[in-house]
């Protein structure tokens, strides 16, 4: 039986070169994309990807909460109890879907106010009934992918996802050089989604024969009741985040016209690959820290959670700085100079990546210990804030603004709220010691990212040739952000901590090579 830090490592890793191949596919698609479609389809492409995001709103929590109720059962091999409430996943998913697919319908009319489009891109609705249908039919299977997930077996389902992927990124390219359509493009995307969720459906059922069974017991009263008032407060934290975080394109859109977009869509394409990479990372501990708040004392699950911090800060600080110093080098030589923003938006969008991620061991404690209740209302206020603070300030400094909005919001609830719920209801300790660190890291991590982009770019400053002066800037940047983070924090009690969990990661992945 493997440990619960050897199942997280075999999840990680999976993820992480899943998630790595399928940025490097979408960096190539995306350069087939902006030229043999014009920059308004990548607007739209972007646009209509954000509001399915907020139809995703209908799922109202009810996978979390579901997920959470598995762990018990699923760690004590309780059968007939997983069978039950798979036989509910299944019923409240293709309600879900179903209410996806008409919600998105009966938006289809109005999408050219929505988003205030003003394209000359043809078919507007019906591009974006394609993206409606997408994103319904993954509904109708993925409940069996959850219980894989919650199985700690995270890493089957990133196979499956990343193969699919792999191949739908080459058809969708080779139909784009080919025919130069962008509906077809939407449709390989379609047939794509079916047949992974088709083939882990088939998986799910191979793996967990009792799916099949038809004798299943309704779940009691008691887990029924937990999982609706999970799914309630879970559905408050989900319309809250799908709002802060989807609708930044949509104002951008509304304020500064499609084509603005477009260009943020680049930079986001990249956050979006990180953000998936730490949700990979953090979502294949979440099975294993579930497990661990159900069977082991809280002390211990403070030390855990003190080591995912730190080592999820040392992951995010590196990251923000790599952000920083080479988005736009790097987008000038992907696809163009045109497509750069200036320094104040890069800054901008770097630290709205940085806060977002710097929640993410609280968020994926808070979801393995089931405490989405006590802080139910907080996303609620953080949408209606991000919602007037963006609007206000996107008609004064265009991307920017909405961006700072979704900033601002975010430092007056989230930031301080969710630990301050983690501590008080999971951990069972006080919360002003999270608190410093948090404050006292951030502050590090600005001075840290300020000095290797002076070091960066003296380094750099004789280079004439553009590959190669970005070449020895990731390098350089890699290097020195490193070694100055490891002088400073090598003598900190996080720090030995981080170490070692990254010596024992490391025999596991040998043991696990040597074993085959």
């Amino acid at each position: 039986m493997w440990s619960r830090t050897a199942r997280s490592v075999q999840n990680i890793i999976y993820s992480v070169i899943g998630q790595s191949v399928a940025l490097l596919l979408s960096f190539i698609l995306r350069i087939v994309f902006v030229r043999t479609l014009s920059n308004e389809y990548l607007g739209v492409d972007s646009l209509f990807t954000s509001l399915v995001t907020v139809l995703s709103l209908a799922e109202l929590g009810v996978g979390s909460a579901i997920n959470f109720s598995l762990y018990q059962p699923l760690a004590k091999k309780n059968v007939n109890r997983i069978k039950s409430l798979m036989h509910l996943y299944k019923k409240a998913y293709t309600i879900i879907g179903l209410a996806v697919l008409i919600i998105g319908f009966c938006m289809v009319p109005f999408i050219q106010n929505i988003g205030n489009v003003k394209s000359s891109v043809p078919n507007l609705k019906f591009l974006f009934s394609l993206f409606v249908v997408n994103s319904s039919i993954s509904y109708f299977y993925s409940y069996k992918k959850s219980l894989i997930v919650a199985d700690q077996y995270r890493y089957i389902t990133v196979i499956y996802t990343y193969v699919s992927f792999a191949l739908m990124s080459i058809v969708q390219g080779i139909v784009l050089i080919i025919f130069k359509q962008y509906i077809l493009y939407l449709v390989t995307m379609i047939i794509f989604t079916f047949l992974q969720n088709l083939f882990l459906s088939k998986k799910a059922d191979k793996m967990y024969p009792f799916l099949k069974d038809t004798n299943i017991d309704p779940v009691d009263k008691m887990t029924t009741r937990l999982i609706v008032r999970n799914a309630y407060a879970m559905s408050l934290h989900k319309i809250g985040g799908v709002i802060v975080n989807s609708m930044d394109s949509v104002i951008i859109s509304a304020f500064a016209g499609i084509k603005q977009v477009g260009r943020y869509s680049n930079y986001l394409l990249i956050t979006n690959a990180l953000n998936l990479v730490f949700s990979q990372i953090f979502t294949a501990i979440i099975a294993s820290v579930g497990n661990l708040g159900a069977e082991v004392n809280r002390r211990h699950t403070n030390e855990v959670f003190n080591t995912v911090f730190f080592a999820g800060y040392w992951l995010v600080s590196f990251s923000s700085c790599c952000l920083f110093v080479l988005f736009n080098p790097f987008i000038s030589i992907w696809i163009g100079k045109g497509y750069v923003f200036n320094t104040f938006v890069v800054a901008v969008i770097v630290l709205n990546f940085y806060i977002y991620q710097i929640r993410r061991p609280v968020l994926t404690f808070r979801d393995a210990l089931g405490i989405y209740w006590y802080d139910r209302y907080v996303p609620i206020i953080e949408s209606g804030l991000n919602l007037v603070i963006s609007i206000f300030l996107a008609r004064q400094i265009g991307v920017s603004g909405a961006l700072l909005g979704t900033i601002i919001s975010s430092l007056l609830t989230n930031v301080w709220i969710e630990p301050l719920m983690l501590y008080r209801h999971g951990l069972k300790s006080k919360t002003i010691q999270y608190y410093c660190k948090l404050a006292g890291y951030s502050v590090v991590a600005v001075i840290h990212i300020a000095v290797v982009q002076l070091l960066v770019l003296t380094v750099t400053a004789k280079i004439r040739n553009t590959i190669i002066s970005f070449v020895v800037m990731l390098l350089a940047t890699i290097v020195f952000f490193n070694v100055v983070f490891v002088a400073f924090f090598f003598k900190s009690h996080d720090f030995k901590l981080v170490w070692k969990l990254m010596a024992n990661i490391f025999i596991t992945v040998k043991n696990k090579v040597v074993k085959g």
